[in-house]
């Protein structure tokens, strides 16, 4: 079959068309990689630069609790203490102490919370009058439909008390932003910046 012969079935099948595309994926490929580098190696100036603005508010909280769980857990650095409560909104806080020295960290957080005495113990059943300001970063509240609360995440700003969490008896998210309004004393417009809402059920 002769060359002539062939362009002919191809011209008559419309396959014709379809012949300079590999050139032009070819020429695409071996030219789009320096015109991207290229493009990528400019320099931008630009006049309004994206702030990525972090907002905090300070809190004030105020609770009687009763300890009913500390967890100590000493790194090579820092200890990190959990205490969980009960008869209170405030179900548990969490510090990270730079220190291992069980003394010291128990300053730090008689300090945090408020305290005028030093912590004796961090033994259960230990009661306690807590009054502390912190630096809100951001609050997680994780509404739990089934089961019937909502569980609030503070994290803070402060240097030893790390995490607030609350659990408010209800579910309706006007219901939690009121209860969050309340407890941390925040205004509406902080609620709706620092609060992010997840759905469980």
């Amino acid at each position: 079959m002769s060359f002539s012969r062939l362009l002919e079935k191809l011209h008559s099948s419309k396959l014709a068309y379809l012949l300079p595309l590999p050139l032009l994926i070819i020429a695409f490929g071996l030219s789009g990689e320096s015109l991207t580098n290229l493009l990528l190696s400019r320099s931008y100036t630009t006049q309004n630069k994206l702030q990525a603005g972090t907002r905090t508010v300070m809190v004030k909280f105020a609770a009687n609790v009763l300890i009913t769980k500390a967890e100590i857990e000493q790194e090579q650095e820092f200890t990190e203490v959990e205490l969980q409560t009960t008869n209170s909104t405030l179900k548990k806080l969490t510090f990270k102490v730079p220190g291992t020295e069980l003394i010291f960290v128990k300053a730090i957080i008689a300090q945090e919370l408020g305290l005028s005495n030093p912590i004796e113990t961090l033994q259960p059943n230990t009661q306690m009058q807590v009054q502390s300001t912190v630096k809100v970063l951001g609050i997680l509240a994780e509404i739990k439909k089934k089961r019937g609360f909502t569980k609030v995440q503070v994290n803070t700003a402060n240097s030893a008390l790390q995490r607030l969490e609350f659990e408010f008896p209800v579910t309706e998210l006007n219901s939690v932003k009121a209860m969050i309004i309340q407890e941390l004393g925040l205004s509406r417009e902080d609620v709706r910046i620092l609060v992010s809402y997840r759905l469980k059920n």
